[in-house]
Order: structure tokens, then sequence, then C-alpha cells
């Protein structure tokens, strides 16, 4: 029973050494995308969100855009947040805006290529598409 019990103990050892040597717990996990192939995608939900960092950030009045960068992904998008809810949108300038098809405290868009400068908006109105608010662009 013994030589049984250290067996097991050397295998349980060569099997930690190994998971530690092939899955160390500091890892990055491998990105959902990586630049352009990011182009039109959804960033919630994906590891882009996942360590997204806060590029840019402009205000206006009550909102403010962050023009959102993931280094694993290679990828920007704007993320626009007011205090209280209200028409909102979020843009990527020349590639996307998204316009709530209701009130919102925040909003952000689709992803766009982050390997050369993208600038992103935040807009804040009175009701769909009618924006009076907008921050300046936030380049990164």
């Amino acid at each position: 029973m013994k030589k049984h019990l250290q067996r097991l103990n050397i295998l349980l050892s060569i099997l930690s050494i190994l998971t530690f040597t092939f899955f160390p717990t500091n890892a990055v996990f491998a990105a959902t995308c990586t630049g352009s192939a990011c182009n039109g995608m959804d960033p919630a939900g994906t590891t882009c969100w996942n360590d997204a960092i806060d590029a840019v950030i402009h205000y206006a009045s009550t909102i403010y855009n962050i023009n959102k960068y993931s280094p694993g992904c290679v990828a920007n998008w704007s993320y626009t947040r007011n205090t209280s809810a209200t028409w909102l949108a979020a843009e990527t300038v020349g590639v996307n805006t998204y316009y709530g098809n209701t009130t919102y405290v925040w909003v952000w868009n689709s992803m766009y290529d982050g390997s050369g400068v993208v600038c992103t908006k935040g807009h804040k109105g009175s009701s769909y598409g009618n924006y009076t608010v907008h921050t300046t662009s936030a380049c990164a």
C-alpha cells in the first residue's frame, strides 16, 4: 500500500509541475480577434473587453466618451456614458455610430482595427438621432 501511495504522490507531483509549466497562472488568454479581424465585432463578451484600457477620455456637459483599447486584440471602440439615462450615441469616427433605440446611461459600439490611430466621439440628445451635445474626438 505504501508503494502505491508513493507512486501516486510522484505522479501528482509530475502532473502539478507540467500544469504550471504549460498553463502558468499569469498567462494571457488568446484574443478573440486581432486588428482588422475585430472590425464590426461587439467587444462585450469577447476577450477584448477583458484587457481593455481607457486610452483617452473626453468630456462634454454631463457625458464622457472613452476611447477603449484592447492591447490583446489590437482594437478600439467608443464607450459613452452619462450621469442619467438619456439618448446617447457612441461613434468611432468615420466608421460607425451606435444610436440607441431607447434611453441609456452608457452605450458602446463595435470594435475597429487599432493598429493605427482611431478616434471616437460621444453624443447626447433629447431624442433618437437628435444629438446636441458632442465630445471632441478622443484619438488613440
